[in-house]
């Protein structure tokens, strides 16, 4: 077997010893199977981090082969892969040795974004490793991670990844899993029969393989009713390790900026209390949108998308907790971890001031430190996240950027700022002495979020909305460059200008144009600094890559959802327009699927398309029986009709059959 099977099938690329030595420091005494080639110093640094040694445990996370942007922002897509790094450091107390304690660390390496599967079992190799400090104890760490079997494992599409996310059936995709299965007992009965067997083309070879195909069928059938409670959002494994069985849950949903399990509730509760810190300088196009008034959450999104410096800094905290900080504002930039990517190759969860040469080299990175004297130096960042304090300050050193807008366009911006007021932002109205222009879009998005999270939304509700704000800026990215320069790389420009108010083109609400020009003059400087980062070329290679890839051509879908959905002057012909187009254009199963993942169950499911049944014009009720007849059809959308309202699966089954007839 190559080389190159051999890394498609691993799980974990290394495994890492590094220890602390009262006379060399921080040390790395084992790679295992082979060197990774990063610096070993280097990894002994972050393998052991600040203040390890007064705690007893602590985690932290690093990655590996990461690449640094050239002066256009662009990275390579040559060379080794992202390897994620989870590590953990313990230190045992022992009067018999010197400073009277032992501090050890070991960490997996992996391709795998879900990297927190693995704290288990580093819990369990660790301590073997202080009773057998060999290289031995990391080969059967390697050995046992290694044989995780995950064959059964559905690969889904991005649109199935998707739709399971948000869904509120847990067996959706039930199908895709028991097939799985059954294909590998299936092929695990013929493989023991048949070595069974002293001439493999004996006639009764076919009829012994007919009847194992049999009763793995039948044990297929009993076995499906006893998965009928599994949750699939995740799949169920394990590794074995030293004896002991250790039960894995791999998550399905994780999307491509999701990495380990991190809290972006806890960002957003430790970051809203306050307004952010002033830098002492005039205000920054790109980060104070609203001038001193700015949410710090607003401050911070800000920073992520125009790519500037963004340090976390826990002082006296455990790595660990200052790195899913830094993970959670990965999600945050990145829309949920699904609009845009990039973020992750410019991370560093936990570093310190030996990477210090490292880290000034990636503009725009985000990192996680403990050591307070990154806050001394301003030169160093462009906004110092503090944990303890819960303020966020944008650097004095930061310079402002020559104004690329012309005088009628700021005017136009001043004029949105004061004119864009949400009445039903109650928390944050003028009676708490603020003024009308801390009353904005960005307002809106903040105190959605914090209503949710005080009503105990979970995580990939918190992550959703976060989701679709991102993904409403990105809309509006096209339409400023096709404003401003006449073409764009992030759409067909011809076919923006020419549907710019129709309902299967790209504004934020047909025949509004006043509304979507607010918002294009709101986010102004934010899309001039959005525009040239690593996330605006990421989204562009990812624009046209789309187009050779996607089912549903020659329409917005996300947009006519949005339509449907939120638009509340539509006239008879609009709406008509919008069921015609779906009803030519999702045909197959695939085209089925990806209209599915623009309408998640979490959000209403099929209940925009639904209002169709009830209209008035014939031919849209027809267009809606005929829409809802293919996804019926659909693994996944059968069990969307299923959840729909039971008023609405009447209406669809009346008009099917008065359509029949």
């Amino acid at each position: 077997m190559t080389d190159a099977n051999d890394d498609e099938q691993r799980n974990v690329e290394y495994i890492l010893l590094a220890e602390f030595d009262i006379d060399r420091g921080a040390i790395l005494k084992h790679q295992y199977p082979r060197p990774t080639g990063a610096d070993d110093s280097h990894l002994a640094e972050l393998m052991l981090p600040d203040g390890a040694h007064a705690r007893e445990s602590d985690w932290t996370m690093f990655f590996l082969n990461q690449k640094a942007p050239d002066d256009e922002g662009r990275v390579a897509s040559n060379g080794p892969p992202l390897l994620y790094v989870l590590n953990l450091v313990r230190t045992k107390h022992d009067k018999e040795v010197r400073r009277g304690a032992i501090v050890k660390a070991m960490a997996v390496c992996t391709r795998h974004r879900f990297i927190h599967i693995y704290q288990a079992i580093l819990m369990l190799a660790l301590e073997n490793y202080y009773r057998v400090p060999t290289v031995d104890t990391l080969a059967e760490l390697y050995k046992s991670v290694n044989q995780m079997d995950l064959s059964c494992m559905p690969q889904l599409s991005r649109h199935e990844t998707t739709i399971l996310r948000f869904s509120d059936d847990q067996n959706m995709f039930e199908e895709r899993f028991v097939q799985l299965e059954a294909e590998r007992r299936h092929g695990n009965t013929l493989t023991r029969d048949a070595g069974r067997l002293d001439a493999p083309h004996d006639p009764a070879l076919a009829e012994l393989g007919m009847s194992a195909s049999e009763d793995s069928a039948r044990r297929g059938d009993s076995s499906r009713r006893g998965t009928r409670n599994k949750d699939r959002r995740f799949f169920d494994t394990e590794i074995v390790y030293s004896g002991v069985k250790l039960p894995i849950r791999v998550p399905m949903t994780v999307y491509p900026e999701e990495i380990s399990d991190f809290s972006l509730i806890q960002l957003l509760t430790t970051f809203a209390g306050g307004l952010a810190a002033p830098s002492g300088k005039a205000t920054h196009p790109h980060l104070e949108s609203s001038g001193q008034y700015t949410h710090p959450i607003v401050l911070l999104m800000n920073g992520l998308l125009t790519q500037k410096r963004v340090i976390f800094l826990g002082h006296g905290k455990p790595a660990g907790e200052v790195a899913n900080y830094v993970l959670a504002a990965v999600a945050l930039g990145s829309g949920g971890g699904g609009v845009l990517r990039g973020f992750a190759n410019r991370t560093f969860p936990y570093t310190n001031l030996t990477n210090l040469d490292t880290l000034l080299s990636f503009s725009g990175y985000i990192a996680g430190v403990t050591n307070p004297a990154f806050e001394e130096h301003p030169e160093w960042w462009d906004l110092l996240c503090n944990i303890n304090t819960g303020k966020i300050s944008v650097s004095s050193a930061l310079a402002v950027p020559p104004a690329a807008h012309t005088k009628s366009q700021a005017d136009a911006l001043r004029r949105s700022l004061d004119s864009v007021s949400l009445s039903r932002n109650r928390s944050f109205s003028s009676r708490d002495g603020k003024p009308d222009k801390w009353n904005n879009l960005d307002t809106e998005f903040v105190q959605d979020l914090m209503v949710a999270i005080e009503r105990h939304y979970g995580e990939v509700a918190i992550r959703a909305k976060v989701e679709n704000y991102v993904r409403r800026f990105m809309s509006l990215v096209p339409l400023y460059e096709i404003e401003r320069t006449g073409t764009t790389k992030l759409g067909d420009s011809a076919h923006i200008a020419a549907t710019a108010d129709k309902s299967d083109g790209y504004s934020i609400s047909p025949g509004d144009k006043e509304s979507r020009d607010h918002e294009i003059a709101f986010y102004q400087s934010r899309i001039e600094g959005f525009i040239g980062t690593q996330a605006y070329h990421n989204a562009v290679a990812d624009y046209q890559s789309m187009q050779s890839s996607c089912f549903i051509r020659g329409i917005d879908i996300a947009h006519m959802v949005y339509c449907l959905r939120n638009s509340t002057n539509l006239d008879v012909n609009e709406v008509e327009a919008i069921y015609k187009r779906l009803d030519e254009q999702v045909v197959t199963d695939e085209q089925v699927t990806e209209l599915l993942a623009s309408l998640p169950q979490s959000q209403g499911g099929l209940q925009p398309l639904a209002y169709g049944f009830y209209h008035p014009s014939p031919a849209i009720r027809l267009y809606t029986v005929r829409l809802f007849e293919k996804i019926e059809g659909n693994l996944a959308g059968t069990r969307y009709v299923r959840s729909t309202n039971f008023f609405h699966q009447c209406a669809f089954s009346n008009l099917r059959y008065a359509f029949s007839c």
